[in-house]
């Protein structure tokens, strides 16, 4: 056994030790190397008590391996006593043995070394014959296709298909021949085989064409199945494409027959499938046999003839048709150019023949020449352009169509004319539904401006409320709420126009974000309002400040109704009502109303506190002016009286209580507003220890 194979098992090491036991039975051992790789682990001193304390462990093992094998050691001995002689006794039998072994395995080499020197030339016996039998049967069989070929033109249409039949049977039985024994041709005779190739594809392009003018159909498959057999598929589609399609063609698709003919592109297209019906209707016919459908290269007449010399004579002798220019013309010209593929796909009966037709560069081809992008963007400025053109800095009322404003019904007629026939192409829908998208978005972001431009479009006087930017606001609002309720309408209109189911989904998904977006312009319309209203209520809350006048030095009597400022408030808000309820819906209101006692409130409570501050601090003052004085007396005929300070607490209270009740005419939660209760707990508390007299 090779000493660099054995496997040793050594006893284990006590820990702590500065080395790897398995470091020496490594086949590549070496002291040098082990103490150069110990160096930096250990000095030289542990290094030698470490290795004397393993040397220990490794004498203990072996004295317990030998304890435990002693019996076989000590057998191992007695065993081997006298056995050298019999070796000795067994050797020369042996030597002859092997030496007899060698002569035979000898015997057999030379043998074997006989034998295949005699097959190798047995088969090359057997090549040879071969390739002559293969060089017979090429000479042969050109002599004899030569002979039959000679007069076969002289012969009748009938007899010579006869005759193409048999001679392309034995020209294909020819070709594996001819393959072999090629290098030991001569030249006469390789030219000699392409001339009877040559020959039999002329004769058979001829039938082909004779059967096809005659509409002899059985003859025609026949020398179709003929061409197949001989591997001019792909020749003959193209030959039929030039002289029998291309001729047919020339007079139809080109710029003259296109001026005359009375029903424009329509026209020429319907001539190009009469053709598949009349003359061209016969390869139809033949090559969708099932004679044919079963091989392996199969004919594709409508793909590879009939589309492949349409496609491309109206690129080049129609190239007019493309031109994007002309939206109106540019729409008509692409559908009716669809509408003509769609009718040359019903031809297309065999079963992944559209898939085909669809997968060839012509078809590509024919797609990207119709400049689609440029189309778009033209229909893009047109739609876009005129809704841009129509959003004034001031919205026109119209009434019409639902729509009280002209720049919503031209929004919802822009909506209509992406999808309008005329202007639609399907192949566009995602860009048309982009811009869709894109114009009820600019719709928001008008709607949106309206409300904050007020300081630049409304010139009016801070003193008086803005009856035009309300009347504005409203109405903006009524039409994006006509709008939405028209959306779904208008999004089943959309879905009508694309069949793709998973696309209705992405549809009403997208369609999904610019109704939020609609629907957030009424945050911005209500806090329009409500800043407009605020502005010219909080001009008469200031009028609060006003009431201790009324009342210091005048001997007015005790208030019983509330001041001038709750009043007009009141009716302002009043007249606001009757002339929005009837047009928006309640829920609206009701926000607007809150929104707007929410900030009237707080500005409400700042004024009335301000005022109840002053009054107290004013009564301060007085009494200590009064002390000073020792006015005793006349301190208490005042206080036995209603005080003006009581009075202006008290006109407060009465304001504040008349202030609720507007709300609570307008259906509000006075609880809920901000700052009430407080505003209402503020007078209550300082009117309430006063005795009137």
């Amino acid at each position: 056994m090779d000493n660099n194979n054995m496997e040793f098992t050594l006893p284990p090491a006590p820990r702590g030790l500065c080395f790897d036991r398995n470091d020496f039975v490594k086949t590549n051992f070496s002291v040098d190397t082990f103490l150069t790789d110990h160096q930096n682990v250990a000095s030289l001193e542990t290094m030698r008590d470490d290795l004397g304390v393993y040397l220990k462990v490794l004498r203990l093992a072996m004295i317990e391996l030998i304890n435990k094998d002693y019996a076989n050691f000590v057998n191992l001995c007695a065993t081997l006593i006298g056995f050298d002689k019999a070796i000795v006794k067994i050797k020369v039998p042996l030597e002859q043995l092997n030496e007899e072994v060698h002569c035979v395995k000898q015997y057999l080499e030379d043998a074997m070394k006989e034998l295949s020197i005699w097959l190798n030339q047995r088969h090359g016996l057997l090549k040879k014959k071969q390739l002559l039998k293969y060089y017979s049967q090429t000479v042969n069989g050109l002599k004899t296709l030569e002979n039959i070929l000679k007069d076969v033109s002289d012969k009748k249409k009938l007899e010579q298909i006869t005759i193409v039949e048999r001679t392309a049977v034995q020209y294909n039985q020819i070709k594996l021949p001819y393959s072999k024994c090629e290098n030991l041709l001569s030249s006469d005779q390789k030219v000699l085989y392409n001339d009877i190739g040559e020959k039999l594809i002329q004769i058979l392009n001829q039938l082909l064409f004779y059967f096809w003018n005659e509409n002899d159909e059985n003859n025609l498959l026949k020398t179709l199945i003929i061409l197949t057999t001989l591997d001019r598929v792909r020749e003959t589609e193209l030959l039929i494409r030039k002289q029998a399609i291309a001729p047919l063609l020339q007079d139809i698709i080109n710029e003259p027959a296109l001026q005359r003919s009375k029903e424009g592109l329509t026209g020429i297209y319907g001539k190009i499938l009469l053709l598949l019906d009349t003359k061209l209707k016969l390869f139809i016919t033949v090559m969708q046999h099932s004679k044919l459908s079963f091989l392996y290269k199969k004919y594709r007449f409508l793909v590879n003839c009939f589309w492949s010399e349409v496609e491309s004579r109206l690129e080049v002798n129609l190239a007019s048709i493309f031109a994007p220019g002309n939206p109106q013309l540019f729409f008509k010209r692409y559908s009716e150019s669809m509408q003509f593929v769609k009718k040359l796909e019903e031809y297309c009966i065999v079963e992944g023949c559209v898939k085909i037709f669809h997968e060839t560069p012509e078809y590509k081809s024919f797609q990207r020449r119709w400049n689609l992008p440029v189309y778009f963007q033209i229909r893009f400025q047109e739609i876009a352009g005129s809704f841009e053109t129509s959003l004034k800095n001031y919205p026109t009322i119209g009434n019409k169509d639902g729509f009280i404003l002209n720049e919503t019904l031209k929004c919802w007629v822009c909506l209509h004319d992406c999808w309008s026939e005329g202007i639609y192409i399907e192949a566009l829908a995602h860009k048309f539904w982009k811009l869709s998208l894109q114009i009820l978005s600019r719709y928001a972001t008008w709607t949106t401006s309206i409300c904050m431009q007020k300081g630049t479009i409304y010139k009016t006087e801070s003193t008086s409320i803005n009856k035009s930017l309300i009347d504005n606001s409203i109405n903006i609002y009524i039409d994006t709420k006509t709008l939405l309720q028209n959306l779904p309408t208008f999004l089943t209109h959309v879905e009508s126009k694309i069949p793709i189911e998973k696309s209705k989904i992405l549809l009403r998904q997208s369609l999904n974000s610019s109704i939020d977006h609609l629907q957030a312009t009424e945050i911005k319309i209500k806090e329009c309002i409500v800043n407009e209203l605020f502005d010219y209520f909080n001009i008469q809350l200031k009028q609060v400040s006003d009431i201790p006048r009324l009342y210091r030095k005048t001997n007015r009597s005790i208030p019983s109704k509330p001041c001038t400022y709750i009043e007009v408030v009141s009716n302002a808000i009043k007249d606001f009502n009757d002339s929005t309820a009837n047009k928006v819906d309640n829920s609206f209101l009701l926000g607007l109303y809150e929104a707007l006692f929410d900030v009237m409130t707080v500005a409400y409570y700042k004024y009335v506190e301000d005022v109840l501050t002053s009054v107290q601090k004013t009564e301060e003052s007085l009494r200590r002016l009064k002390q000073i004085r020792e006015k005793t007396s006349q301190q208490s005929n005042e206080s036995s009286g209603t005080t003006d300070g009581d009075k202006i607490r008290l006109q407060l209270n009465v304001d504040v209580i008349s202030y609720r009740r507007l709300a609570d005419s307008l259906n509000i939660n006075v609880h809920k507003v901000h700052k009430y209760n407080e505003l209402a707990t503020m007078v209550t508390e300082a009117v309430k220890n006063i005795e009137i007299k």
